[in-house]
């Protein structure tokens, strides 16, 4: 999006608020897409729900790791095919819900919720799909051994067909040589499966973790390159269909965030200056008190009358020192009233940022397309009624 079109949707919108650029959103998994291709696609909603049902002719499946998730999917009509129903911590009432509404692909991430996926399948007289989750050593996932063990009992499963696994181990991965490794260790085992107990492998849900450029010392080209860089090492042809799950890859260059400056002092020497967000609305992955300075745009609202640059410090609008997102930021004549757009905002942050810490009011959210113009997702919340 141009300054000038950010600058004018930034004023329409007011503040606090989140723009998703849905025309870049496209464009963006359109290309990954194309370079993956004959690989498919899974959208971890986690990443965003608000697009959820935006990208349903982009995406061949969604990655759904809860209940309220699973709830914005049916909300929104999603296919149920294109349903992949995760998640760490799984209830009965919800599985048995999941495959009463027609969801056929699931994921288990231990012997436990297997048995809970074939229970729900048996009692409804349906057959669904399992993927087994393959632990790189933290919560999430199975054994090998454990794996091993559902694989070899399979044909006892009535109801449930295992289809193939699932591995993921992380998020702003840089190095295409490591997400490599990971590919080819998860292969290794489906070879391993293949050979010591006859297990066709059919399916395979890997998520890489490719990383983003968000700091302003990042080179904005490097996830284009790490792309370029990790297809080259995974293309060749498979047994077995390959599915990508990405979040952030996909969603982080189409969100913006709109926050306005609400007062200004010196203290001691220092310029500071006070907007109406604050660390409840924006999270950077690797964002520490300020450490790195994220991509954005400074919109004077006023005639500019002071020539020289100052340093600013910005905070946010909530009573802590922790509330500071930038250290010695470059402005000139900064004033009440003028707007501070946060880039690379996509993914996360709309619901990953301590929204209830001091019962402010939540951002609204809009939809921008070329197309569509601006459409209000969801309007500014009160939270101060959550917190009584």
């Amino acid at each position: 999006m141009d300054k000038k079109k950010l600058e004018e949707l930034a004023s329409f919108a007011g503040t606090p608020a989140y723009i998703f650029d849905i025309d870049v959103l496209k464009e963006r998994i359109s290309r990954v897409s194309d370079q993956i291709r004959p690989a498919e696609l899974c959208f971890a909603m986690k990443a965003n729900p608000f697009l959820a049902g935006l990208i349903d002719d982009c995406v061949d499946y969604y990655e759904v790791c809860s209940p309220g998730e699973f709830h914005i999917c049916v909300k929104n009509g999603i296919p149920m095919k294109k349903v992949v129903l995760s998640g760490v911590y799984k209830e009965y009432e919800d599985v048995y819900y999941a495959m009463e509404q027609g969801v056929t692909t699931y994921t288990a991430e231990s012997v436990r919720q297997f048995a809970l996926l074939h229970r729900c399948a048996k009692e409804l007289g349906k057959t669904v799909e399992v993927l087994l989750r393959v632990t790189s050593g933290n919560q999430f996932g199975m054994s090998e051994e454990d794996v091993t063990k559902l694989v070899r009992g399979r044909m006892s499963y009535d109801g449930v067909q295992i289809t193939g696994l699932q591995y993921f181990t992380g998020t702003q991965k840089k190095s295409a040589k490591k997400i490599a490794g990971e590919l080819e260790y998860i292969e290794d085992l489906i070879q391993r499966l293949k050979e010591q107990e006859g297990f066709d492998t059919r399916v395979l849900e890997f998520g890489p973790g490719l990383g983003v450029p968000y700091f302003i010392k990042d080179d904005m080209d490097e996830d284009a390159k790490l792309l370029e860089e990790f297809v080259r090492f995974y293309k060749r042809e498979r047994p077995y269909k390959l599915v990508f799950e990405m979040g952030r890859f996909l969603s982080a260059s189409c969100g913006y965030y709109i926050t306005k400056v609400v007062d200004q002092k010196k203290n001691d020497a220092v310029h500071v200056c006070i907007v109406d967000g604050g660390i409840h609305h924006v999270n950077y992955y690797g964002q520490n008190m300020a450490m790195k300075t994220p991509v954005l745009s400074y919109f004077p609202q006023h005639s500019m009358e002071q020539e020289e640059e100052e340093l600013w410090t910005v905070y946010g609008s909530l009573c802590t020192t922790a509330d500071i997102l930038l250290k010695r930021l470059p402005l000139r004549d900064v004033r009440v009233g003028d707007y501070l757009v946060f880039h690379n905002i996509g993914a996360y942050s709309v619901t990953e940022s301590p929204y209830l810490f001091l019962s402010r009011r939540m951002p609204k959210i809009y939809a921008y397309s070329r197309q569509e113009g601006m459409r209000l997702l969801r309007d500014g919340l009160e939270t101060w009624t959550f917190n009584t």
